[in-house]
């Protein structure tokens, strides 16, 4: 996830230790606890709790940067420093596309939102006849009977490949079961869905005659998937005994 942000003279912003391109010596512009520390503040902006901030956003959840990084600047002693220029390295290196910049300089979260935002901005167009979703066995007995609707999240979210589900539902569980969506058949019934990013689809429910278990699939997490993903839980676990404290 966060990795330190460096400029290439070259090549312009980039995450991690060398440039990717031509592996020349680059100029620090974050360090990785600033990146995350950052992260952090935008999704609270952007997904879940703006009035905190004092700040208000668009039906579709747009807000000028140049409105946020006053804000950002007062209510964390970290950032005196941030500009338009660092937000901008943000979105642009952040390999899972959660923000979205456009030419008016607003800057908004694409998905994870937990307050209401309209998303039919978003393409709704060369859906893939078939998306996943990452659910247990125990939660599919439910989900038969009653389609999938929205918990945690103002929207669902499904995934292109059934690995990409497969790796999501392991940040919360250790072995998720994957459901397949016939997304043709959702879009048919009146129900649009949209494209947050590449792999990321947006939709307000799925009725339950669109669903079944996926055929299973070999799906082995790659090392740096596990490091994140050993990193999510201890972070979860930790906040949970301070909770409790």
């Amino acid at each position: 996830m966060g990795m330190e942000l460096k400029e290439c003279y070259l090549h312009g912003v980039f995450r991690g230790e060398k440039c990717p391109e031509c592996g020349l010596p680059s100029k620090l512009v974050m360090s990785e606890e600033e990146v995350n520390r950052l992260s952090k503040i935008l999704a609270g902006m952007l997904r879940h709790f703006p009035e905190r901030y004092g700040i208000k956003l668009s039906d579709h959840g747009w807000i000028k940067i140049s409105t946020i990084l006053p804000v950002i600047r007062v209510q964390s002693g970290h950032f005196k420093w941030l500009t338009q220029k660092h937000i901008e390295a943000m979105v642009q290196t952040d390999s899972k596309e959660r923000y979205q910049i456009n030419e008016n300089h607003e800057i908004r979260a694409r998905y994870g939102h937990t307050i209401p935002v309209n998303v039919d901005d978003l393409d709704s167009s060369n859906i893939p006849d078939r998306l996943y979703y990452q659910t247990t066995a125990e939660e599919y007995e439910f989900i038969r009977e009653t389609g999938i609707n929205p918990s945690d999240k103002t929207w669902i979210h499904l995934s292109l490949t059934y690995r990409q589900a497969f790796i999501s539902g392991l940040f919360h569980v250790s072995d998720p079961l994957i459901i397949e969506v016939d997304s043709k058949g959702v879009i048919g019934s009146g129900l649009p869905i949209y494209m947050a990013t590449e792999d990321i689809f947006l939709l307000s429910r799925v009725p339950a005659e669109y669903i079944r278990e996926a055929p299973k699939e070999d799906v082995e997490p790659t090392e740096q998937e596990k490091e994140e993903i050993e990193r999510v839980k201890i972070k979860r676990e930790r906040s949970r005994d301070e909770s409790a404290q």
